[in-house]
């Protein structure tokens, strides 16, 4: 690849974030191809260097996390893995689409807010991380799946991150234990 071209998918990234393309798609130097679970298009997003901190990304010109409300956008972020990433065993990518309702429910139990107020900071974190290509949102069909941002993830942090749902899925198993489930109905 020559380097107008090369330079361009750059600009491309650095304007847009991780870049929709077909399958067959040559994947310019510095670039990574994730392909989506239908086998009939692939995602095109710059590599970055292990420990590369925010001034790498200014540097490149690149959209670091979405910080508007991040203590909402994190624990969207966290919820979503949570729900998407159902067997740490395998790769983080492409995970598994999660009905939102199951995300509101993790994301609820880490805030404790009433419905109205965990609906509005819910949808707009999930926008949020959707626009910088952490997470893949259909509006329509009200589902997220993990974006392919997260594929840039280093073994370092996957494996600090299998821990932590290895500890939460456990305390949410001892939790729910000994807790007696009230039905709807209220019986017991």
């Amino acid at each position: 690849m020559t380097e107008q071209p090369l330079a361009l998918w750059w600009a491309k990234a650095r304007s847009a974030g991780p870049l929709p393309v077909a399958l067959g798609t040559a994947v310019p130097t510095g670039m990574l191809r994730l392909a989506e679970p239908d086998a009939a298009t692939a995602w095109l997003l710059p590599v970055l260097p292990d420990g590369a901190t925010p001034s790498v990304l200014d540097e490149l010109g690149l959209p670091s996390l979405a910080v508007e409300h991040p203590n909402d956008t994190a624990r969207v972020l966290a919820a979503c893995v949570r729900c998407c990433w159902l067997d740490q065993a395998r790769p983080l990518w492409p995970g598994s689409a999660a009905q939102l309702d199951e995300v509101a429910t993790v994301f609820g139990a880490t805030t404790g807010r009433e419905p109205m107020a965990l609906n509005r900071a819910l949808l707009g974190a999930i926008r949020r991380l959707a626009g910088a290509g952490w997470l893949l949102w259909d509006e329509a069909t009200r589902r997220v799946r993990l974006g392919p941002r997260v594929a840039t993830w280093s073994p370092a942090e996957l494996s600090t991150l299998r821990e932590l749902c290895r500890w939460a899925l456990a305390g949410a198993r001892s939790a729910g234990a000994g807790n007696d489930h009230v039905s709807e109905e209220g019986q017991r």
